[in-house]
Parts: structure tokens; sequence; C-alpha cells
């Protein structure tokens, strides 16, 4: 817990149900600062906002990565919480404002460093491969709107109320174990939203290392039905009730649903384990959710819904292919712009804000 120089997480995530996004609840705490970086493709967003993590860690500062959900070797956001500053790229599909511009936040434009005057003559190119990749987008959360029916697990549609109430006592009988007792006089946690992976043009992504700087202290729950998003909502009100703050890690698939849970004040996580693939860290022990369902105990209904989870696979398998594709078009898309981008400019500006920082 003292050396939590390198978190990273996602504020979007490629889902059934399209572009899902957490960035409204990016940088908005009291105090906190946004700079809403705008800018067109290879405009140096991503490596302007890199350099800013970089510099505050060499200084030994606490940085929080947000990474691309698309992209994930591209970043999308960064903060400093010593600083109580952020910076996010404002643009589609996550198009950002300040709450009040001046007192919360401003903007930076890097557009200004590209020569859009001698950039139009390639506006046909420009406007074939934005709709080609957009079009590959479209494709994707087809597929992935398919998967999430698809899924027990994000459709949760082998569970009764009794099963739920069954993973809901589960939890509540950790907490009454692993969480202090509530007090009247102690206010309700705060609840900060990350996600955790997703969908994106690397394949399946999860960030393995994250939860473990938070939470030594990490069990994993069986989610192959859908009761592992139960217990965690179920654990995190019990937390909040307590006076603790949580990170809740909703699904990247079905965003109404969670797939992680952290209560750093405690060292103490959940997550859950849907067996789609995801490396998930190492866990100290396992909590057996599965089991409670009566359709767990059906030998015709075991059949069906590992038969779906393979189809929800194989969707998932064909979005990721479809994102891939798009990531190549984009990768074109910044061929076309960077001739007409002034690095040397860019680089200048950079040093600029870090020497303001102080971070230089």
């Amino acid at each position: 817990m003292d050396n939590l120089q390198n978190l990273r997480w996602f504020l979007g995530a490629n889902s059934g149900k399209g572009f899902a996004s957490l960035y409204e609840g990016f940088c908005r705490g009291d105090g906190d600062f946004l700079r809403v970086i705008k800018g067109g493709p290879g405009c140096g967003k991503s490596t302007f906002m890199r350099r800013i993590g970089e510099a505050a860690e060499r200084c030994g500062m606490e940085v929080e990565y947000i990474l691309c959900s698309g992209d994930p070797a591209s970043l999308d956001g960064v903060y400093l919480p010593a600083l109580g500053l952020g910076y996010c790229d404002g643009t589609a599909p996550h198009i950002m404002d300040p709450e009040c511009f001046g007192a919360s936040g401003d903007y930076l434009d890097l557009g200004g460093f590209c020569d859009t005057m001698r950039l139009r003559e390639r506006a046909l190119e420009l406007e074939r491969l934005t709709l080609s990749y957009r079009r590959r987008y479209a494709r994707a959360y087809s597929l992935l709107r398919a998967a999430a029916n698809a899924s027990p697990a994000a459709s949760g549609a082998y569970l009764s109320e009794a099963d739920r109430a069954a993973a809901a006592k589960r939890a509540l009988a950790m907490a009454g174990r692993e969480l202090p007792r509530a007090k009247k006089s102690t206010p309700r946690g705060h609840v900060a939203k990350r996600f955790l992976g997703g969908a994106s043009c690397m394949g399946r992504v999860f960030l393995t290392g994250t939860l473990p700087l938070l939470c030594p202290r990490l069990y994993r729950l069986e989610n192959q039905l859908g009761l592992g998003s139960v217990f965690i909502e179920a654990m995190a009100e019990q937390a909040l009730a307590r006076g603790l703050d949580v990170t809740l890690c909703p699904s990247w698939l079905e965003p109404e649903r969670f797939e992680a849970l952290a209560i750093p004040e405690l060292g103490l996580g959940f997550v859950a384990d849907s067996g789609d693939g995801a490396a998930l860290p190492v866990c100290r022990r396992c909590l057996h959710l599965d089991s409670l369902p009566d359709a767990a105990s059906d030998r015709s209904a075991r059949k069906k819904y590992r038969a779906e989870a393979r189809l929800a696979s194989e969707l998932t398998g064909l979005a990721v292919n479809s994102l891939a594709q798009a990531k190549r078009l984009h990768d074109e898309l910044e061929a076309v712009y960077l001739p007409y981008v002034d690095f040397n400019a860019l680089d200048e500006a950079c040093a600029k804000e870090l020497k303001r920082l102080k971070l230089k």
C-alpha cells in the first residue's frame, strides 16, 4: 500500500451496449482541476499525457493512468492526486468538458499544432478512413450485444430470486467477519467506478496487476452464472454503510453488473471469474458461488449454459477481430495526419507544461 505510483484503469469499455463510459466521474473531486485535451488522430494526445505521468512518477508522485479501451497501448487520461490535476482526451467517443471552465478545468488544444489548411488536400482520404474504422466499431458492438445476450454470466438468465438472495446472504456473512461495525455517526463511504479490462484490438484484456496493489487480500468469486456480481453489489453496500470508500468495477460486457470490488482502506478485494479467459490475479481463496443456483444441479441446464458460454466466447472473438481491423484503419488515418503535425512545437508545449507543474 506504500508504493501506489502506477495504477492503471479503464474508464471506457467496448460492451454489449456499445461504448460504455465512466468518464463523467474522472477528476471530479473537491479541488480537482481537469485539463481536457482536444486534437485529431496522431496529434500527440497520448504521448503528451504519458510524459506528464512519467515526469510525476520520477518526482515520487502517485499516478493514475487511464488506458484507451480500443487500444490499451494508448492513454486516454492521467491523474495526479497530489496536485488534484487530471488530463483527459476529450474527443469522441468520450467527449469531455470542464464542469466550470476556469474553476474546475480548461482546454488544451493540441490540434493547433496540425496544419489543417494543408491537410484539407487529403479530405476525401480522411473521410473514407474515418467512415471505415467507425463501421468496424459498429460491427464489433453488434457482435458484443449478441455475446452479452448469450453469456449466462452477463445475462443472469439462469438465476432465480432465491439464488440471488443466497449470494447476498453469503456477502452479508463475510461483511460481518471482514468489515468494521457500522456506527450511527459514521458518514456513508464514497464510490469510484473503474473498468479493469474488456475487449480490445489486443484481445480480451484484464489489468491483472491493479487490484493486488490496492488489495493484498483478494478473493476470487465464481461467476459463470452471474452470482459474483450479486455478491459484489451486496458487499459494496455493506462497506459503504460502514463508512468505507470503495472502487466498483463494472463488467465490461454488461456494465450494469460488476466484476470486481476494492476496499483499499482494508486492503480487501473481490474479483469475479466468469471463465472468459481473463488473466486474473492470484487470490488467497475462492468463494464457490456457482454451486448455489438450482441450474447447477440440473444436467440439462448445465449443458445449455455451458454451450451458451462457448457461443458468447466465439462472438467476443469475432468482435475482437473487428476491433483489430478498426485499429489498423485508425493507424492508417494517423499516418495521413502525421506529416502535417509540428512535433517540435508539440515537444516545446509539453516541456512548458512540465515546467509549469514543476515536474522538470
